[in-house]
C-alpha cells in the first residue's frame, strides 16, 4: 500500500490537526458572513420557527424553478470549501454530515425545526441497491431544487384504504438542473430511482410540530410494516424503554407506563406511547393488563382503539389472562 509521505506527516503532528479545523471552520464563518449567505440564514431562522416559505424570501428564492439563486448559493459554498480543503487537506468541514442508502448529505444550516442540505446521488452506488420494496411517510415537509445531473425517481402517493391497508400510486418524475418541488411528507414519498452519473440537489426540509410517527408501508400492497417516533428526543427515548426491558429491568415499569399514559410526557409521540406499553406487557404482564384497561377507556385518547383491539386479542388467545389480578402504580 502506497503512502503519501506529506500527508503521512501532516498526521503525526497534532498542533497541524487542529490549525486545519480551525481555519475550516473560519473558512465557513467567511462564507455565512457573505450577504446572500446571511440573508438565506436569517431567513432560516424565521423558518424553522414556524414562518411560512413565502415570507422568507430570501430562502423561497433558492426553491423557485428554473432560477440560478440555488446554483450561485451553492457554489459560493463548494468554492470557500474546496479552497479550504486544498491548503488543509486533512481537517474537516465543521458541519452535520451523513449517509443513508448510499446518498451523502451535508447540513449547511439548521434552525428549529427546518434543516437546510446538500445531497448527492451517485448512479453506479444507486444500481448497485435492490429495488426498495417499501415507502416511508414522514410528518414533514420537503422542498427540492436539483442543481447538477439529470436522473428519474418515482413519486408515491398514498392514501387511505380498506381493511388498515393504504393505497399507494407512484408515477414518473424527471430530475435536472433547475428542477423543483414540493413534497407532503404524510402522503408522498420520493425515491430516487436512477441517475445518469451524478445528481445533487439542495434540500430543504421542515418536521411538523406534532407527533404524528413516520410510517413505512408495502410496495405491493399497502401494508403497514414499520412505524417509529419521528422526533429525535421520541426516538431515544424508545431505544432506552426497549434497552431497560431487554434488561429485565422491573423497578422500570412505574416509569414506562407514565410514558405510556401520556403522563410523564404530554406530547409524547404515539410511536413512544406503543412502545412503553409493549414494553410493560413483556416486564409485567399485570402491570400491562392494567394499562390496556386504562387506556382503551378513554375514548379522547388516540392510542384507545388499537388497545382496545390488542387487549381483546390478549384476552381471546389467554382467557387465563383475565383473572391476572390489576396493578397499580
Amino acid at each position: 500500500m502506497s503512502v503519501n509521505e506529506a500527508l503521512a506527516a501532516l498526521r503525526q503532528e497534532e498542533e497541524t490537526v487542529e490549525i486545519a479545523q480551525a481555519a475550516l471552520a473560519d473558512r465557513v464563518a467567511e462564507w455565512r458572513a457573505d450577504p446572500c449567505v446571511a440573508s438565506v440564514f436569517e431567513a432560516m431562522d424565521r423558518f424553522g420557527k414556524g414562518a411560512a416559505l413565502d415570507l422568507c424570501p430570501a430562502l423561497a428564492d433558492l426553491f423557485a424553478a428554473e432560477t440560478p439563486q440555488a446554483r450561485r448559493f451553492a457554489e459560493v459554498f463548494v468554492s470557500a470549501g474546496l479552497d479550504g480543503l486544498r491548503a488543509h487537506p486533512l481537517g474537516q468541514m465543521p458541519l452535520s454530515h451523513g449517509r443513508r442508502n448510499a446518498v451523502p448529505v451535508l447540513v449547511l444550516a439548521s434552525s428549529g425545526r427546518a434543516s437546510l442540505a446538500l445531497a448527492a446521488y451517485e448512479g453506479a452506488a444507486l444500481a448497485a441497491l435492490p429495488a426498495p420494496r417499501t415507502a416511508r411517510f414522514s410528518p414533514q415537509e420537503t422542498w427540492i431544487h436539483v442543481l447538477s445531473g439529470t436522473g428519474t425517481a418515482d413519486l408515491i402517493l398514498r392514501r387511505d384504504g380498506p381493511d388498515d391497508r393504504e393505497v399507494l400510486q407512484s408515477g414518473a418524475v424527471e430530475l435536472r438542473p433547475g428542477t423543483a418541488f414540493y413534497r407532503y411528507g404524510p402522503r408522498q414519498a420520493l425515491q430516487v430511482r436512477s441517475v445518469q452519473g451524478s445528481l445533487v440537489l439542495l434540500r430543504l426540509q421542515r418536521a411538523f410540530a406534532d407527533t404524528e410517527p413516520a410510517r413505512e408501508f408495502s410496495l405491493p400492497d399497502g401494508t403497514l410494516v414499520h412505524q417509529a417516533a419521528a422526533q429525535p428526543h421520541d426516538t431515544r427515548l424508545e431505544l432506552a424503554v426497549s434497552v431497560l426491558a431487554r434488561m429485565g429491568r422491573k423497578d422500570a415499569v412505574g416509569a414506562m407506563a407514565a410514558i405510556a399514559s401520556g403522563d410523564t410526557f404530554k406530547d409524547a409521540s404515539q410511536s413512544l406511547r406503543w412502545q412503553a406499553l409493549r414494553e410493560v406487557l413483556a416486564l409485567d404482564t399485570a402491570a400491562g393488563l392494567d394499562l390496556l384497561a386504562r387506556l382503551s377507556a378513554d375514548p379522547e385518547d388516540p392510542l384507545s382503539h388499537p388497545v382496545a383491539s390488542l387487549h381483546a386479542s390478549l384476552l381471546d388467545t389467554w382467557p387465563d389472562l383475565e383473572r391476572t389480578s390489576p396493578w397499580s402504580e
